[in-house]
């Protein structure tokens, strides 16, 4: 007898192994109808989902990813890693035992040297641009240019990691992090992200400061002990956050400013999507930088440099508590969508889920979303298989 609770949760297993079995075994139970689906989201979709490789806030592999996408009812789904394709197989191969339209790549922040006094959807990071490839069939041959190129790509990305733990290492002073003992088993493809960065100072912390790690906190980020300890034990994800606003982030001590040496070029990593057979795809903010300020500008100028489609996270321009701030966001959204309409331009959305609180599934009944639905539906067909 099969424990489904527990299978699910072996699917996120960090051992390739047990999840593998645990895919074969919920596959089964899905082709002898033991798992029931919902029926209600067919024309929904969700093409942009981090998963363990990188970082995804409930921990989920691709295959988990996969499988709530097509136990939701979703007709698209797609995963995307930070500087690595290291969820590409896994993903496909669900795709395939659920029957559902997926598609997986990478994203990572590039240089653009046309860009380089602009921001454009980094912020306080001139020239930096958030890049994806998506719609690969497989990873390109290692010895291949492409390949190398996507070892460089996490190599660059882990570089920048180690530099950010060595300043914060001298900042902190009496909370000292090991990259190899603290940070790399936190995901199992060795690319950790700034938020494993965040997790592991949070979670060393607790072991050396004990009883005083709140005074700790409170002396490092200048702020009430209480409201660090009520932020710590109480909403543990927005305290990860502040950690790393204060500490990674513009201005903080671990910051490590863009330079066109410590990110891949634009135009390069381009190239090497193409030829490892990927949709070199672009991504959107929310319009308000002022690389993004005038998208038909924008999208010309990505299209003349091999940009086929959009990628967006619609929840940054709708999803706004404060009316005068979600107007002008909104109105953002509606001039970037008139215009990609205009150019012809792709555009497939998602929500992410890297960051705590994250939906699984955008509100396509939302009259802002609802009215692009169908442009997205189409728009992803191009990706999926």
């Amino acid at each position: 007898m099969i424990n489904l609770k527990q299978t699910v949760k072996n699917l996120s297993d960090f051992d390739s192994q047990i999840r593998a079995n645990a895919l074969d075994d919920i596959a089964w139970m899905v082709r002898k109808g033991k798992i029931e689906r919902a029926s209600a989201l067919e024309s929904w979709l969700n093409l942009h989902i981090h998963t363990f490789h990188s970082y995804n806030y409930k921990n989920w592999s691709p295959a988990r990813v996969v499988f709530e996408a097509w136990r939701t009812g979703l007709e698209y789904t797609g995963t995307v890693d930070f500087d690595t394709l290291a969820g590409l197989e896994e993903t496909i191969l669900a795709g395939s035992l659920f029957d559902i339209k997926v598609t997986s790549g990478f994203e990572s922040r590039v240089f653009i040297k046309e860009m380089k006094d602009r921001v454009i959807n980094s912020p306080n990071e001139p020239g930096i641009y958030y890049l994806c490839g998506k719609g690969f069939k497989k990873r390109p041959d290692k010895n291949s240019e492409s390949g190398r190129f996507f070892v460089s790509l996490q190599d660059t990305a882990q570089s920048r990691n180690k530099q950010v733990i060595v300043k914060l290492n001298a900042y902190l002073k009496d909370v000292i992090v090991d990259y190899e003992k603290d940070v790399l088993p936190l995901t199992p493809s060795g690319n950790p992200t700034e938020r494993h960065i965040v997790e592991a100072y949070a979670k060393k912390s607790e072991e050396i400061c004990r009883q005083q790690v709140d005074r700790f906190w409170a002396d490092i980020l200048n702020m009430p002990e209480e409201q660090i300890c009520s932020l710590r034990t109480q909403n543990t994800a927005d305290f990860h956050e502040v950690l790393r606003k204060k500490l990674i982030k513009y201005g903080g001590p671990g910051y490590i400013p863009p330079e066109k040496e410590t990110f891949p070029l634009f135009d390069d990593t381009v190239r090497m999507i193409q030829e490892a057979g990927g949709i070199p795809t672009g991504t959107w903010l929310d319009g308000t930088n002022p690389g993004e300020e005038k998208p038909g500008e924008l999208l010309n100028f990505l299209q003349g440099k091999g940009i086929r489609a959009i990628t967006i996270i619609p929840e940054r321009n709708y999803n706004i508590a404060e009316p005068q701030e979600k107007k002008i966001k909104v109105r953002k959204l509606n001039e970037f969508m008139d215009e990609c309409r205009k150019k012809k331009m792709p555009v497939v959305c998602g929500t992410e889920m890297n960051r705590h609180g994250q939906p699984f599934v955008d509100d396509f009944t939302n009259p802002v979303l609802s009215q692009y639905l169908p442009y997205f539906l189409s728009s992803a067909a191009m990706f999926s298989r």
